[in-house]
């Protein structure tokens, strides 16, 4: 071969290399900088924010929606068009405290009996919950968990916004760590 036809063919590769390198580099997804993710184990402490009641939380990955342990009182009957109404009821952590809330109904939601073809319908309100040093606002169902050994579960709606990834293996990874509005704490105590 002449080195004439050898130069171009050496030319035209390095062209080509150049060429698919460009392409490559134009395609590549930008990378995204990200905080580092909290670690969180199966079971966590968690506490509702604005009335500084501690639990201990199961973390369900398999769960759609957070469940709270809560004694409901009354539900009152909507006094606006487009509204379910309201709900009082009272919740207590393990130490003892009590605290009475009165929440807007968000959403009735549809829980199956485990075992059993029947659903109980329960009420959702918005909880501000701390877990993992993480603020999470979310839906969260009252429900009677009296018979369950962790009286709140943490479900994927609360996962999803606090952005954590889970170690089945570990418990107690994280503390909560966020700030308590002590005068709304105080004011919903029950005696």
């Amino acid at each position: 071969m002449s080195k004439f036809l050898l130069s171009h063919k050496f030319l035209f590769a390095l062209i080509a290399g150049l060429v698919v390198a460009i392409f490559v580099l134009l395609n590549q997804e930008p990378r995204v900088e990200r905080s580092p993710r909290v670690i969180i184990g199966r079971i966590e402490d968690a506490v509702l924010q604005d009335y500084d009641l501690s639990f201990k939380a199961r973390i369900d990955s398999g769960a759609g929606l957070s469940s709270v342990n809560a004694k409901i009182i009354k539900i009152k009957e909507p006094t606006e068009a487009g509204k379910l109404g309201r709900v009082i009821f009272e919740i207590s952590d393990a130490k003892g405290n009590k605290r009475r809330m009165d929440k807007e109904i968000i959403q009735w939601a549809n829980i199956k009996h485990k075992g059993t073809v029947g659903f109980d319908k329960r009420p959702m309100v918005i909880l501000d919950v701390c877990l993992g040093g993480k603020q999470i606002q979310g839906r969260v169902n009252l429900a009677d968990r009296s018979q369950f050994l962790y009286p709140m579960l943490i479900g994927r709606n609360m996962l999803n916004a606090g952005d954590f990834l889970i170690d089945p293996a570990q418990t107690y990874m994280s503390h909560p760590h966020c700030k308590i509005n002590k005068k709304l704490a105080e004011q919903t105590t029950i005696n």
